[in-house]
């Protein structure tokens, strides 16, 4: 295996495990800007968190994967143009999803604490670009990238 490989076979589940939990501590803590989360028993909470963790977590990977397409390169040096790209993969659907889901099917709403930008709450919109990011930052150089 070359080096390129092995820090390849590295980065990828490290990428993974750190962005399943650090979405999981995110979604478990703005759940509680979620109206019906505050009702829901922890037996059925726990499961759905780690449930939207794990789907969390394979997003990150996608969109590591899809700057890695403006960036040419599988693991991309987290430059200006690169974390724009990754954020914006991150962002826009999820502001889509929650917008929908907030205001056209009311499948959930927020409690008066969530901020909002354009009625879409601003802890999700954030929440995959910003874990996502933190993900990569961690990722890098436990598998050897960004290394002199």
């Amino acid at each position: 295996m070359t080096g390129e490989t092995r820090r390849r076979a590295i980065f990828f589940p490290v990428l993974f495990a750190s962005a399943f939990t650090l979405n999981f501590c995110w979604e478990s803590w703005h759940g509680l800007l979620y109206a019906a989360h505050q009702t829901i028993p922890a037996m059925s909470y726990v499961p759905m968190m780690v449930q939207m963790s794990l789907l969390d977590a394979l997003s990150v990977v996608g969109m590591q994967l899809f700057t890695a397409l403006f960036a040419r390169a599988l693991v991309w040096s987290p430059d200006l143009r690169s974390v724009t790209v990754f954020f914006l993969a991150g962002m826009i659907p999820a502001g889509g999803v929650e917008y929908v889901s907030v205001n056209i099917l009311h499948a959930w709403s927020y409690t008066p604490e969530m901020p909002t930008l354009f009625r879409v709450g601003l802890s999700p919109l954030l929440q995959l670009p910003l874990t996502g990011l933190a993900g990569v930052f961690l990722s890098r150089p436990f598998s050897g990238y960004g290394r002199s």
